[in-house]
């Protein structure tokens, strides 16, 4: 992200925002998440581990919450597409 990369204490204050926004919900883990986070990960499960693990995750986490996922990233973004996810790419 270059010089976009925040500190920590920038980044809990965007998380702290977030949590204040009125159109963000919180979630707790769901009980089928495990479930979802196999299958969300079984295209890489030949390769070696990489970051794919933690977008893995959050693809698993989005379905299981039945959420939408919202990424800046737009490798997970057209991942999750091409797996018929639900996500958003902001402009």
């Amino acid at each position: 992200m270059g010089d976009q990369t925040l500190t920590l204490r920038q980044a809990w204050a965007v998380y702290d925002r977030w949590l204040a926004d009125p159109r963000v919900e919180f979630y707790s883990e769901s009980r089928n998440l495990e479930a979802e986070f196999r299958k969300a990960a079984q295209p890489f499960a030949a390769k070696q581990a990489s970051k794919w693990v933690g977008d893995c995750w959050l693809l698993a986490f989005a379905e299981a919450s039945n959420a939408q996922l919202v990424t800046f990233d737009r490798a997970l973004h057209e991942f999750a597409r091409k797996q018929g996810n639900s996500a958003i790419l902001p402009a």
